[in-house]
């Protein structure tokens, strides 16, 4: 008997080591009736417990218990991440992207890559929720070569991911609706490097780009947003870069590249523009934004625009020189402002609103910039100054304890040089990080200034300096120095006398009260080497995105999740000038010497243009009465010789006259 017990022993014990080298999946269907959305990322979360370590399995997606198996993207050659010599717990963040399907029996499996009969199945069958997309009435797909015109008596579809490629001019009429692809199918709207958007929408008819999920369905991630690549500098070795996730071709560079050597490339006019619920992952980790700028030129136009809901960053400029005016970012799951590769333009007036318990495991700010990667002093340096910023954090009261992935209002790291001057923030854990020693010798040096900001309801430090011993001459204590002229009231968000800032609905309203604080203290008088004095920015009082008026209204929405979004109604006269009902675009606008303008014709019309200057007077006729094609057009306006002042360049067809003001600067 004594023998047979030991002999069971023993099986029992081949069995036990046997099923303990398996491995155990936590997560996706660690537990009962869990749900996923189709298109969104989520961490795989796994045990071994095995003799061998450094074990690689790799993970696979079924809609049953049995296959057939799809290897899921990133995830088929997964080290364990812990080497403890019992357990081996495994974590991939962001490694399952759930497809785009609709289904209740959703499966992982895990399979160990050294012994394939060791696989894990999860435990409890998932669903995976795709909504059903809206009714477009045309569809976008494919590379658009030529110019295209889309009127807003039609709501545009994407299919998959659209490129528009030079020498092609898309051109968005106001009050135009364009829908991402399937909730969970990879697409975007790519304007690539020569190529032009023409988006110019009105505080009416705004444009907007959005979810093809229904009314109250919509989520970030539900496509991958607005990309925009031109021709300027950047600090990448070589001067260009391709979009990461492994959808750039080496031997196309026509497509998904940006970057040149040309700072003044013009790619085109946002004006009046939402961007809603971008930011799909290509890769694991490696998600779109809602609006992407790869070298985008300071010959662009970008004014008015608002990017809710990404699923990483709101806005991401990556190098290039085009400024931008009146920027709004709504709960975006990483940053709010992200500048990176040598980004050198200006932006004046933003809004910031965090949703306050969404935030990224990479740590979410409403700045985060660096020089590049590795922090190298690679050039151009990015160098933005971001003026007239209110930013919401996540903290209305204090007293609460925030998601441990918040970081500082503003993170400026890496080798950067990023200023910010004249704003506000309001509710943050933390007030500003200084990061790397790179970055704070540029700080001592006065290459990147923080300057005349306030803040308020800070729960922990205001300065933060990390990543290196600082230099002689930088400690907490010298961003509060008298001549930087910041404020910090650390206890009482309220100090900062907002009207409505801590809400997500149409109620949101950042503007301070009358007697507000912030409605005095700004400066812009140029102190060192960073030109707040530049002619771009205007000159106001106030800290902070406004003062008592708001520009935001009536063209955002803080409501973009169930919004119902219709056509506009088709108009009894047909407008031949595109330019009548959105307005011609004029760029750099103020100038000091030479002026872009642009206009499109929808049909061949008789045209006259003109320039008047401010007593009426004509100035100088360009052309009278030409009979042009359908198409866009462009000419230099050279303003080089005449006296400071505000013009206006007129436009005039048989169907309608548009008139547009210019200011020279000197």
């Amino acid at each position: 008997m004594k023998n047979f017990f030991l002999s069971l022993l023993c099986v029992f014990g081949f069995l036990f080591e046997t099923m303990a080298q398996n491995p155990k999946l936590l997560s996706p269907g660690g537990t009962a009736n869990e749900t996923y959305r189709a298109g969104t990322s989520y961490d795989l979360v796994w045990d071994t417990t095995t003799t061998t370590l450094g074990t690689r399995h790799k993970f696979q997606f079924g809609t049953s218990a049995t296959g057939p198996w799809i290897d899921l993207p990133g995830a088929t050659s997964l080290i364990d991440s812990n080497a403890s010599s019992t357990i081996r717990r495994g974590k991939f963040i962001g490694g399952f992207r759930a497809p785009s399907i609709e289904t209740s029996t959703g499966y992982i499996r895990m399979v160990n890559l050294s012994d394939t009969t060791k696989t894990a199945v999860s435990i409890n069958p998932f669903k995976i929720d795709r909504p059903s997309p809206s009714q477009v009435d045309s569809v976008l797909t494919g590379t658009i070569t030529s110019n295209v015109y889309l009127t807003n008596t039609k709501i545009y579809g994407l299919r998959g991911f659209v490129h528009v490629v030079e020498p092609a001019v898309l051109t968005i009429q106001a009050g135009t609706i364009i829908l991402g692809d399937t909730v969970g199918t990879n697409s975007a709207l790519i304007i690539n490097r020569g190529a032009k958007i023409i988006a110019n929408g009105t505080p009416t008819l705004p444009i907007v780009m959005t979810s093809s999920a229904p009314p109250g369905q919509r989520r970030g991630g539900d496509w991958g947003g607005l990309l925009i690549y031109g021709k300027a500098r950047i600090n990448n070795p070589g001067g260009e870069a391709a979009q990461e996730g492994g959808v750039a071709n080496a031997n196309d560079k026509t497509k998904w590249y940006y970057g040149g050597t040309d700072d003044n490339d013009n790619s085109g006019s946002l004006q009046y523009v939402r961007v809603e619920f971008g930011g799909i992952a290509l890769q694991p980790n490696q998600e779109l934004n809602g609006l992407t700028l790869g070298a985008v030129g300071r010959g662009t136009t970008m004014d008015n625009i608002q990017v809710s809901y990404a699923n990483d960053d709101g806005i991401e400029w990556f190098g290039g020189s085009v400024d931008g005016k009146h920027l709004i970012v709504t709960g975006a799951l990483d940053d709010d402002f992200d500048t990176d590769y040598g980004y050198a333009g200006n932006v004046q007036f933003g809004i910031a609103l965090r949703d306050s318990v969404i935030a990224d495991i990479s740590n979410s700010e409403a700045f985060e910039s660096d020089n590049d990667a590795t922090a190298t002093f690679n050039t151009p340096f990015t160098s933005a100054i971001f003026s007239n910023v209110t930013s919401i954090g996540p903290l209305a009261d204090t007293s609460a304890t925030p998601n441990s992935r918040f970081g500082a209002a503003a993170q400026i790291r890496r080798n950067s040089r990023q200023s910010i001057m004249n704003s506000l923030f309001v509710g943050w854990p933390r007030g500003i990080e200084i990061a790397q020693v790179p970055t704070m010798n540029a700080a001592l040096a006065d290459s990147l200034q923080v300057r005349n900001n306030s803040w308020y309801g800070i729960k922990g430090s205001w300065l933060n300096l990390a990543g290196g011993t600082p230099p002689a001459g930088i400690d907490p204590t010298w961003i509060s120095k008298a001549e930087f002229g910041n404020t910090l009231e650390k206890g009482s968000t309220s100090a900062a006398s907002l009207e409505n800032p801590f809400i997500e609905d149409p109620t949101f309203n950042p503007a301070p009260k009358t007697g507000s604080p912030v409605l005095t203290g700004a400066s812009f008088t140029k102190s060192g080497v960073i030109a707040i004095d530049d002619a771009f920015f205007e000159k106001v009082a106030y800290r902070g995105a406004m003062g008592l008026n708001r520009w935001d209204l009536p063209w955002s929405n803080y409501d973009p999740i169930n919004t119902d979004y219709k056509a506009q109604k088709p108009s009894n006269i047909e407008d031949a000038l595109y330019s009548t009902s959105m307005g011609m675009n004029i760029s750099p606008n103020p100038t000091n010497d030479i002026a872009k303008v642009q206009y499109e014709l929808k049909s061949s019309e008789t045209v006259s243009i003109k320039v008047y200057n401010a007593s009426g007077t004509i100035a100088s006729s360009f052309i009278n009465n030409q009979q042009q094609l359908p198409g866009f057009y462009e000419f230099s306006l050279n303003l080089q010789d005449v006296p400071s002042g505000v013009y206006y360049v007129q436009i005039i067809t048989q169907h309608g006259t548009i008139t547009k003001a210019v200011s020279v600067l000197r």
